[in-house]
């Protein structure tokens, strides 16, 4: 009786097992990690394959002037390469701003200016690390802007839309804690 017990436990520990790898083995196999472009109302998020391990997840809106549908700038939001754990924004902006005042950046009511880092043919380049209390503030923000000074040396104030920022963020944050953690692919 006692080794038909044994034998019954083993069997049904053994099956338990095999059900749990079954189940690990089908979410695995299951997983779309394919490289995917999701749209947030004004903002999209680019992530990579899950396979890329070197590769992040960017997020990108465009500002245009309403009136003519003429683009303006850029903001491209992400991690550096040589430093995984940073976040930067880098905004580009057209040829024709001053590069010695810089590029303003408005978030709620505070302004933080930044030098251009250099230009290139699609525009001149801003970069932002963005702490967390920055990222904080962009979360919380009712409004952001980006300010520059034309040619003329007026300041110009782009308006920059928050529509979709806060489920884009959410998303990012979500799809790289998932592509850097295999428990978390396996529930996700």
């Amino acid at each position: 009786m006692r080794t038909q017990l044994t034998r019954g436990g083993i069997a049904l520990g053994i099956l338990v097992v095999g059900l749990i790898a079954g189940w690990i083995g089908g979410v695995s196999a299951a997983h779309d990690s394919a490289a995917k472009i999701e749209v947030y109302k004004d903002w999209r998020l680019a992530c990579p394959s899950d396979d890329d391990k070197k590769g992040s997840c960017a997020l990108a809106s465009d500002i245009a002037d309403p009136a003519s549908g003429t683009h303006l700038a850029q903001i491209t939001m992400g991690t550096q390469t040589d430093k995984p754990d940073q976040q930067v924004m880098v905004v580009t902006v057209p040829l024709t701003v001053l590069i010695q005042p810089g590029l303003g950046v408005q978030i709620g009511a505070d302004t933080k200016t930044v030098p251009f880092a250099t230009c290139v043919p699609s525009g001149c380049v801003a970069t932002v690390t963005l702490d967390d209390k920055t990222l904080d503030s962009m979360h919380d923000a009712q409004t952001m802007g980006l300010v520059v000074t034309a040619e003329n040396g007026k300041a110009i104030s782009l308006p920059v839309s928050i529509q979709g920022y806060k489920a884009a963020i959410s998303t990012l944050n979500w799809a790289e804690a998932r592509r850097h953690s295999w428990w978390r692919r396996l529930w996700s």
